[in-house]
């Protein structure tokens, strides 16, 4: 019978461990085909190591709140990384399921030159 063995940390983890404190924030919520615009609030994500891999935790605004979109998908991740630098850039993301596996698209949002004049 063989037992289930716990992950241990692996050579270099000490060195990466993040020392800040992390806010619990509300993650952003993606459904099939249903658009979610955000602003990303950082240039860069938070890189974290956890049981399976590394995922990414981006501070995002959505729906005028603080948020974070957590992340493993290697589909949202090469996504957002074309469009990088992200700081301060609105950006509209889909879930989409394709052949049974989910994708995202993630495009960013342009701002109609007239809506960028201070009145």
């Amino acid at each position: 019978m063989e037992e289930n063995k716990a992950i241990q940390p692996t050579l270099g983890t000490w060195d990466k461990l993040p020392t800040e404190e992390t806010e619990k924030k509300p993650k952003v919520e993606f459904e099939i085909n249903k658009p979610v615009e955000v602003t990303f609030q950082t240039e860069n994500p938070q890189e974290l190591q956890g049981d399976n891999g590394a995922y990414y935790i981006f501070p995002v605004l959505s729906e005028g709140e603080d948020k974070v979109i957590m992340t493993s998908a290697w589909t949202l991740l090469r996504q957002l990384k074309v469009l990088s630098p992200l700081k301060d850039k609105r950006v509209l993301i889909v879930k989409k399921l394709e052949k049974g596996k989910q994708t995202f698209l993630a495009s960013k949002v342009e701002i109609p030159s007239d809506q960028t004049k201070l009145n």
